[in-house]
């Protein structure tokens, strides 16, 4: 029987290394020809913003609860503002695209396409994007 080395599994690697896909039009099918780089969810710099997000909302809950109170709710202003972070913390580059990669670029786009944050949400979280077969003995 051949044994398999557990520690040869690294999903948080395979995270890092990103994986390419093709933003689409809003129709969801139609391909823009900008292709984007994108972590997967396992990938450090994520994780770090989505726990960096949950902290701030117990810090909040916390305070509130001391007050007396319930947290103020966010506004859809600030979720928007959020959700544009959270794609772009996971977009490490692009290409076919004339500006060089810079994250505020990307910000801007995403402003003006939000169909593309949830594209890119999506393809984050898909662990099948990044998954590797584990190596050979």
């Amino acid at each position: 029987m051949n044994e398999i080395d557990i520690l040869g599994f690294d999903s948080v690697a395979d995270a890092e290394r990103g994986f390419e896909i093709e933003l689409t039009s809003p129709d969801g099918v139609t391909g823009t020809g900008v292709f984007v780089t994108v972590l997967g969810r396992n990938a450090d710099a994520v994780r770090k913003f989505v726990n960096g997000v949950i902290d701030r909302q117990t810090r909040e809950a916390a305070i509130a609860q001391r007050k007396g109170k319930t947290p103020e709710p966010k506004s859809m202003d600030d979720l928007h503002t959020q959700n544009i972070e959270s794609a772009a913390v996971r977009v490490t580059g692009w290409r076919n695209v004339k500006q060089t990669f810079d994250r505020d670029v990307l910000r801007q786009a995403l402003r003006r396409n939000p169909h593309w944050i949830d594209q890119i949400i999506d393809a984050s979280a898909d662990i099948g994007n990044f998954s590797t077969a584990q190596p050979s003995n």
